[in-house]
């Protein structure tokens, strides 16, 4: 494509150089650059995509996208522009056609239920005969193809990359997770949305957005400025009218709002629930009438992602007929209160509840299922949000029977560190040593055990029949960071592998 064409919608960009560039492909990994291809340059978190220019040249690049001229590079066209990420959002949009415009694009934001409402949404279209494609924090995928994630929200580049292949396959909608980091960092720049949705937002990412108001000012941008410029004729914001933040939404006029939750003004309006270890029963109003849903989710706190995804399959005229179907079509959600079968007939489950609200939910909603006793192993990520870690430690204690503290994933940090953080929210909750964990009966109590695997085993050997155990904080997951490695590790694999040998 000629490089004229698709530098047209990015203003004050300067071109140095005269040399013929007609692109054939775009990259920002160096490593991927082929001839006659665009190297975008691009600010990372630790590395700076101008070190590899002179790479990308060897590479075959005819065109560098850059924030500064590189005077020593005389064999490529060198496109230089403020802000280099927006800018690759507009050429990639260029170069694929804008395939955004072609397909229905739901993104959902907030701290929690991003996961488990897009595999409700693409549940509900596919019931209804639709091909959705989805990009989210487990994987991204399309029909029967699966690519591992890299980020919850891919760079630009990949998202138009995977929109066009889709498309090009028959896909008809595309559901994303929109993390604030990609919000604020320009990865979802022009993007073409049908449907902005809030889910909630609790306390996450203040390591990198160092204030609440910060974080939802990252969030709001979806609704406030990227949904408003998109193109298509009609554009939704779906809100959760029962947390407070969607309140401080400016939402601008042409933006239809549908609001879902409890209370009488929601258009999405829950009447009656019933939550059980076999999932949920309730009964939604909505616009086009009133419908009985069934689900094989475990947790009441997932009536919110079912309002939200039949919120989302309303504006996308999928009967309730469909939205019944595909709500009971889905099983289980990678990670998210994940039960693994045992035949110690433990309720043990894995979840990703890696923040004091989705901690708090989640056991909230076990205790309420439960009569017997409620075990919790978590720990708390390096390198992250130090401010949750004492959150956690207190709403852990408070609401389980016995909790055992231990490593997530501790990046550079020191594990015990992290943990002695975590314990500086316990209050009024004895700690045990692990070998006196398996007393039953008594005051709820807590341990340390920083070998997650070791803390995993020991719940499986203390829980009994009946028993739920609740193992928080990696859930879909299959590695473990540490300093000077990343190791495979998986809380289900470990749990099943436990069993496999007693067998």
């Amino acid at each position: 494509m000629d490089i004229k064409k698709l530098l047209k919608n990015i203003p004050a960009v300067e071109i140095h150089g005269d040399a013929p560039c007609p692109v054939r492909g775009i990259a920002y990994d160096s490593r991927k650059v082929r001839r006659d291809y665009l190297f975008a340059a691009i600010p990372g978190e630790k590395e700076d995509g101008m070190k590899y220019e002179q790479e990308a040249v060897r590479n075959g690049a005819c065109a560098i996208l850059a924030k500064t001229y590189n005077p020593s590079i005389e064999q490529a066209l060198q496109i230089i522009t403020d802000d280099p990420r927006a800018a690759l959002s507009q050429i990639a949009k260029e170069f694929y056609g804008n395939p955004a415009a072609r397909l229905f694009v739901v993104g959902i934001t907030g701290t929690n239920g991003k996961t488990t409402t897009s595999y409700l949404v693409e549940s509900i279209l596919a019931s209804a005969q639709k091909k959705p494609m989805v990009i989210g924090t487990i994987n991204y995928r399309f029909m029967h193809r699966q690519t591992k994630a890299v980020n919850t929200t891919p760079e630009s580049l990949d998202i138009y990359t995977m929109m066009d292949d889709s498309l090009k396959q028959g896909a008809t909608d595309a559901i994303m997770e929109v993390s604030s980091h990609a919000i604020v960092q320009g990865r979802v720049h022009g993007i073409d949305f049908d449907v902005a949705i809030f889910t909630n937002l609790t306390q996450d990412h203040l390591d990198y957005h160092k204030t609440m108001e910060n974080y939802f000012a990252a969030k709001s941008l979806l609704f406030e400025k990227l949904l408003v410029a998109s193109h298509k004729s009609k554009k939704f914001a779906i809100l959760n009218n029962d947390d407070p933040w969607v309140n401080k939404l400016r939402i601008k006029r042409g933006i239809h709002v549908l609001r879902f939750g409890r209370a009488k003004q929601a258009d999405i309006r829950l009447l009656e629930s019933t939550a059980s270890l076999d999932g949920i029963t309730m009964k939604l109003a909505t616009p086009i009438g009133t419908i009985d849903l069934e689900s094989r989710l475990v947790g009441s706190y997932n009536i919110y992602n079912i309002m939200a995804a039949v919120a989302t399959a309303i504006v996308s005229n999928v009967s309730l007929d469909n939205i019944r179907h595909g709500v009971l079509s889905l099983q289980h959600v990678p990670g998210r209160v994940e039960r693994v079968p045992n035949p110690k007939d433990i309720y043990a489950f894995v979840d990703y509840a890696h923040t004091p609200d989705a901690l708090e939910k989640v056991l909230t909603a076990l205790s309420e299922l439960n009569t017997k006793r409620l075990i919790c192993v978590f720990g708390c990520g390096g390198d992250r949000d130090k401010g949750k870690r004492p959150l956690m430690g207190g709403i852990a204690t408070r609401l389980s029977d016995l909790t055992i503290i231990t490593s997530d994933n501790p990046r550079t940090e020191d594990p015990d560190a992290i943990i002695t953080q975590i314990e500086q929210g316990i209050k009024g909750i004895p700690k045990i040593a692990p070998q006196d964990a398996g007393v039953r009966g008594g005051p709820r109590a807590y341990t340390v055990l920083a070998d997650r695997q070791e803390a995993i085993r020991t719940a499986l050997e203390i829980a009994g029949a009946g028993d739920v155990l609740l193992i928080a904080g990696k859930g879909h997951e299959d590695y473990q960071i540490f300093r000077d490695r990343t190791i495979h590790f998986s809380d289900r694999e470990i749990v099943n592998d436990y069993f496999r040998v007693l067998q």
